[in-house]
């Protein structure tokens, strides 16, 4: 009786032993890794309104009175699309955004506009443009999105650099305690800035008697990325 006893005690103090063994936290450390990039855009959204106008608009001693020639729209669309294909622009890049009209002036007839989205790679092809294109009938130009045709990987470099980031730091302290970096538990993102920036109304034109500007620079791109690792502890 007393053998069996002495057994159950021994079997219950070793799962106890077990027990607490496995119910110790293990040892963990939690870091977060950054990285950032800029990047030159070299694929850039230009927006072009154009709009019907009256050719007395640009006559001299002319009042809204004697307002009556209407320049129609598909007239203003044709001297456009031109002019795009001079400066090297393919129609596949072409698209029209919108297509509306607006307020109409007592006695006068309604008068419509068009917005197109064009692509390009570089602002030398927009200031050509710009100082080329018959500014009547132009509503305004303006730089609209901004992208880069390595976007995806851009984006992934950054998402590695950040971990590798977050690895170093972690070596660093761990190996200041004497200790060794074990195996990755998890990751999970804090901070995801993919956005793309965007400039609009870069350029004006919205008379004859405006003269156009010529854009140098536009702004880069930029990619940040954080993530949150957590390492074992040898």
């Amino acid at each position: 009786m007393k053998t069996k006893s002495f057994f159950l005690i021994g079997f219950l103090i070793c799962n106890l032993f077990v027990w607490g063994q496995n119910n110790i936290s293990e040892r963990t450390i939690e870091v977060n890794g950054k990285s950032g990039m800029e990047i030159k855009p070299d694929e850039i959204t230009f927006l072009i309104g154009i709009e019907e106008y009256w050719q007395e608009e640009f006559e001299k001693k002319k009042e809204f009175k004697d307002y009556k020639t209407k320049v129609p729209l598909v007239e203003i669309e044709d001297a456009l699309i031109k002019k795009l294909k001079e400066a090297g622009i393919k129609k596949e890049d072409i698209k029209v955004k919108s297509l509306g009209n607006y307020n109409r002036h007592q006695g006068k007839e309604f008068l419509f506009s068009k917005q197109f989205e064009i692509k390009v790679a570089d602002l030398a092809t927009i200031n050509q443009l710009v100082q080329t294109v018959d500014p009547k009938g132009i509503k305004y130009m303006s730089i609209g999105k901004l992208n880069h045709s390595k976007i995806e990987e851009f984006q992934n470099q950054v998402r590695t650099d950040a971990l590798k980031n977050a690895m170093e730091k972690a070596i660093l302290m761990v190996e200041s305690i004497g200790s060794e970096l074990g195996e990755v538990i998890s990751i999970s993102e804090v901070y995801d800035n993919f956005i793309r920036p965007m400039r609009t109304n870069a350029m004006m034109v919205k008379s004859a008697d405006m003269a156009p500007e010529s854009i140098n620079e536009v702004q880069n791109m930029q990619l940040e990325y954080q993530v949150r690792v957590t390492f074992r502890i040898k």
